[in-house]
C-alpha cells in the first residue's frame, strides 16, 4: 500500500497517509486513532458498515487505499480478467452515506463488495485481534503451494479446465431436462389429441360447445342481463322503449299532414316498434329455454 486517505469516518475529518517501500510503524497511545485508520483500510477491502461509521454532522465516510502491483501478479491477473486494470496503481475506495448506503469501487469502476473482498485478499493482511488472517484460508494454502512448487501457470489451466468442466455439465444437465420437458409435453399433447378425436366432433361441434361453454360458465350474468334488457325494452313500469316508440307514432299520427318527410319517419319509427317486439320475443325464448345445469357445465 501506497496511500490511504479517509474522509468523515468515525471522528476523523481528515487522514492522508503515504507510505513508501519498506517497513513503516506507526506508534501512538491508546486512542491515538490506530484502530480507527485500520478500520477505514478494512472498508476498503470489502468489510461490512453501517451509518454509524459517518463522521457526526457529516453526509458520507469516503476511504481510498491506492496500491502498487509491481510485486504483486496475481492482483493484476485478477484485474485483468474482469477488465479493471489501468496503467497506474490499483485504487480501491468505499463511500458509506449518513443514510446506511454503502458503495465501492476498483480503479473507480463501480462493483460489489464481494470483489473488493476477493482483491483486498490478494493486496494485503490485516494482523489483529479477532481478525481471520489469510494463512488460515484453504485457497491461501494452495496458492502458496502452487507458487513454491512453480506449477502456477498449470494450476491457472487447471482452473480455467475445471471451469469449463462445470460449464459443460450445467448444460448438458440444461439439455437433459429440457429433452425429459419436451417428451413429456409430447406425451400431454399424444394423449389429449387421443381424448379429442375419440369424440368423433362434427365440423363446427367444437365451436358450438365452446359456446355454450362460455354461455353456462357465465349464466348468472348473462341471464341478468337479459332480463334488463326485456325489461328496459317492455317491461319497465317508469317507461319503456315499447311504450316510448308507441307514444310517438301516437303523437306523429295525430298531427299527420300527409308530408312526405312525416311519413318516412312514422315507418322508420314502426319498424323499430316491430323490431323491438321481435327482439323482446327472442331474449324471452332464450330465458324460457336456457338451463344453466351445472352437471352440463362439468360434462362440457
Amino acid at each position: 500500500m501506497v496511500h490511504l486517505s479517509v474522509h468523515n469516518y468515525a471522528i476523523v475529518e481528515h487522514l492522508d497517509l503515504e507510505l513508501d517501500r519498506g517497513m513503516s510503524v506507526i506508534t501512538g497511545e491508546t486512542g491515538a486513532g490506530k484502530s480507527i485508520m485500520l478500520d477505514a483500510l478494512g472498508l476498503t477491502l470489502g468489510d461490512r458498515a453501517d451509518s454509524g461509521v459517518v463522521r457526526p454532522g457529516a453526509d458520507k465516510a469516503d476511504i481510498l487505499a491506492t496500491f502498487d502491483l509491481a510485486d504483486i501478479p496475481e492482483a493484476e491477473a485478477w484485474l485483468a480478467e474482469r477488465d479493471l486494470n489501468n496503467e497506474g496503481p490499483c485504487i480501491l475506495r468505499r463511500v458509506i452515506t449518513a443514510e446506511g448506503r454503502s458503495r465501492g469501487y476498483i480503479n473507480g469502476t463501480p462493483c460489489p463488495l464481494g470483489d473488493l473482498k476477493a482483491l483486498g485478499e490478494l493486496l494485503i493482511d490485516i494482523h489483529s485481534q479477532h481478525e481471520h488472517q489469510s494463512l488460515l484460508k484453504t485457497d491461501t494454502h494452495r496458492r502458496l503451494l502452487d507458487e513454491y512448487a512453480g506449477a502456477t501457470d498449470l494450476a491457472r489451466q487447471v482452473q480455467l479446465a475445471a471451469q469449463r468442466w462445470r460449464q459443460t455439465r450445467q448444460e448438458l444437465e440444461r439439455l437433459s431436462n429440457s429433452g425429459d420437458e419436451q417428451r413429456a409435453r409430447h406425451q400431454l399433447l399424444s394423449y389429449q389429441l387421443e381424448e379429442l378425436e375419440s369424440l368423433g366432433l362434427g365440423e363446427t361441434e367444437l365451436e358450438q360447445l365452446e359456446q355454450e361453454h362460455k354461455n353456462l360458465t357465465n349464466a348468472e350474468t348473462l341471464l341478468g342481463i337479459c332480463r334488463q334488457v326485456v325489461e328496459q325494452c317492455s317491461e319497465s313500469d317508469s317507461g319503456n322503449v315499447l311504450n316510448a316508440l308507441t307514444a310517438s307514432l301516437n303523437r306523429l299520427s295525430s298531427v299527420n299532414s300527409g308530408s312526405g318527410s312525416l311519413s318516412e319517419a312514422t315507418t322508420l319509427l314502426t319498424s323499430a316498434q316491430i323490431q323491438v317486439e321481435e327482439a323482446v320475443g327472442e331474449l324471452n325464448r332464450f330465458l324460457d329455454h336456457f338451463d344453466a345445469d351445472p352437471a352440463r357445465l362439468q360434462e362440457i
